[in-house]
């Protein structure tokens, strides 16, 4: 006869087998986490099961526990979000860019000639010097003088991108190279600046910068991909894994889908092809492809670019009131406005997504009144339309956006009082314009969706920085005084909501990802502090833990 005790301990062990048998069985469990869903019918949970990719289960951690066996990770505290999506960034230009000479971020003139000299030091003779980044606020009028570069050396051929990517500073020799004489005529979108002699003083504007850039050495696929995996490191280091690529070339477009075809993009993107751009290499509207709009491929060629205007720097921007200047005028219009209602209308009817560049609040009008003849000829296909910038919305277009189902798409690390803003945009538009700029809580009053993106590498991709900046209206590293527009301050629930489910929505992948929920693909972001716990001004300072990709640790911060 088996003991009493003996017997206890056969039917616990059955007990605890048939638990087990029970449970489904996962790759990872997360658990003690603090994770904000995005989900308004369960905003919090502690835990998460991952299986295959997925996401498959969401709960406390007694509950994940009790329906799921796998490895166990203990976050530890630690906040958990959905996977960030940037909705405007350039990841092989900005790439490119890392390898070339980089100039982000030096404060003067001293730094930036420094750094030049340095870059062509290193440089064998009769090498091109490419280089981009430079802060075009450091000179007087946006506008560097060829000299300066011809002192660093003669005979070196420099071309140089402003960090606004509207503008490129070159050196005599670079000229010369181009044919671009005292002669030249301005192309047509572009500007080649003149100094008082009105011979060509070193900056080109828009597609002036395309003289310089058609005799530069060709970078190959190769190299294109090498500069694409760089920049989704960068990506994942900010808990990034959804990206829209804002002016894609078909060569870029081939190093994407390469990258995709060997397994190494850990990125779900969709390349707006550079269908309509003044500097950007332009793509044939044939190399997008409307129907990749529902799949779940990485990589997707399912919208096209317009630029609609030029930047406030350049005076290029188009506005309904003149700029403040010796000759006043009202910017430009890449296409004649009539002539983009035909484009669009034809492009909208082939069930492409578009997407806008626009600055000034023409443009912004502009873009819309194509968007609207669109609708009353096709109706609305759900394309999710938007338009990228919005620097100067004026008020009675606002309401338009959420009536055409038009995501605003704001680079929200831009609405602070900076030298940009104070020192060239102000003494151009004037205080009253400055006063409305960037206006994203206007927008999310009138109804419309809000996505975030951050136009890399013309600024930081950090969207927790843009984030603080959208609450603040200040700079978050705390270096220039004052605050834009304080009334346009916006909740980070909203926030949150612009850089994941809003964005998921943009890119027609919200049965994806976007929030955390069951079904849905594990892209996730581990950040080392609950963002509802801070203070404004401390969310840019929160570190990225580790970025989840398909439910694979593609980043872990290194301590």
């Amino acid at each position: 006869m088996v003991p009493h005790y003996q017997r206890l301990c056969f039917i616990a062990l059955f007990v605890l087998v048939t638990a087990c048998q029970q449970r489904e069985g996962v790759d990872l469990l997360l658990v003690n986490a603090e994770i904000y869903t995005v989900d308004e019918a369960k905003p919090w949970a502690e835990a998460l099961a991952i299986r295959e990719g997925q996401i498959v289960g969401v709960g406390d951690d007694q509950q994940i526990r009790a329906a799921f066996r796998g490895p166990e990770k203990d976050m530890r505290g630690q906040m958990i979000l959905p996977g960030l999506h940037d909705s405007h960034s350039h990841l092989i230009y900005g790439g490119l860019q890392l390898m070339q000479c980089n100039l982000v971020g030096l404060a003067d003139q001293i730094e930036l000639l420094g750094a030049i000299r340095e870059c062509d030091q290193a440089l064998p003779a009769g090498a091109w010097l490419v280089g981009a980044g430079f802060d075009l606020s450091i000179f007087p009028g946006a506008n560097p003088s060829k000299q300066l570069l011809d002192a660093v050396n003669a005979e070196r051929r420099m071309f140089i991108r402003g960090a606004d990517g509207h503008s490129a500073w070159v050196s005599s020799a670079a000229l010369d190279d181009a044919g671009i004489a005292f002669d030249s005529p301005d192309p047509e979108n572009g500007i080649i600046e003149r100094d008082d002699q009105l011979a060509p003083s070193g900056v080109l504007r828009e597609s002036a910068m395309l003289l310089v850039e058609d005799v530069l050495p060709k970078m190959n696929l190769e190299a294109r991909q090498t500069a694409g995996l760089e920049a989704i490191a960068l990506a994942h280091r900010f808990g990034i894994t959804s990206v829209i690529d804002a002016a894609t070339t078909v060569l870029e477009a081939e190093a994407y889908e390469a990258l995709a075809e060997t397994g190494q993009l850990n990125m779900r993107m969709v390349l707006a092809m550079s269908v309509i751009a003044p500097f950007f290499e332009p793509a044939p509207v044939e190399s997008v492809r409307p129907e990749d709009l529902s799949s779940e491929q990485l990589v997707k060629r399912q919208s096209l670019k317009i630029f609609v205007d030029g930047v406030l720097e350049g005076e290029t921007a188009a506005l309904l009131a003149p700029y403040i200047s010796e000759t006043p005028h009202r910017g430009m219009l890449i296409t004649p406005a009539e002539i983009l209602v035909e484009k669009v209308v034809a492009y909208d009817a082939m069930g492409i997504q578009l997407m806008f560049h626009a600055i000034g609040d023409r443009g912004v009008r502009v873009a819309l009144d194509a968007i609207e003849a669109a609708r009353r000829v096709n109706g609305d296909q759900d394309l999710r339309h938007h338009i990228s910038h919005l620097q100067l919305i004026d008020p009675e277009d606002q309401s338009r956006f959420a009536r055409l189902n038009v995501a605003a798409n704001f680079q929200a690390l831009w609405a602070l009082p900076d030298t940009y803003v104070m020192d060239i945009n102000l003494p151009a538009i004037g205080a009253e314009r400055v006063e409305r700029m960037y206006p994203i809580r206007s927008l999310q009053q009138r109804s419309a969706r809000v996505v975030g993106g951050s136009d890399w590498p013309v600024s930081s991709m950090n969207p927790l920085l843009a984030i603080e900046t959208a609450l603040t209206r200040s700079d978050p590293a705390g270096n220039i005084e004052g605050v834009l527009n304080a009334e346009e301050r916006v909740s980070l629930e909203s926030m949150i909501e612009a850089y994941t489910k809003n964005g998921a929505w943009l890119m027609h992948q919200e049965q994806l990802t976007g929030q955390i929920q069951v079904g849905k693909k594990a892209d996730l972001v581990v950040l080392s502090e609950n963002l509802f716990g801070l203070p404004p001004e401390k969310i840019g300072e929160v570190e990225v833990v580790a970025t989840y990709f398909d439910g694979r640790e593609v980043y872990t911060h290194e301590r």
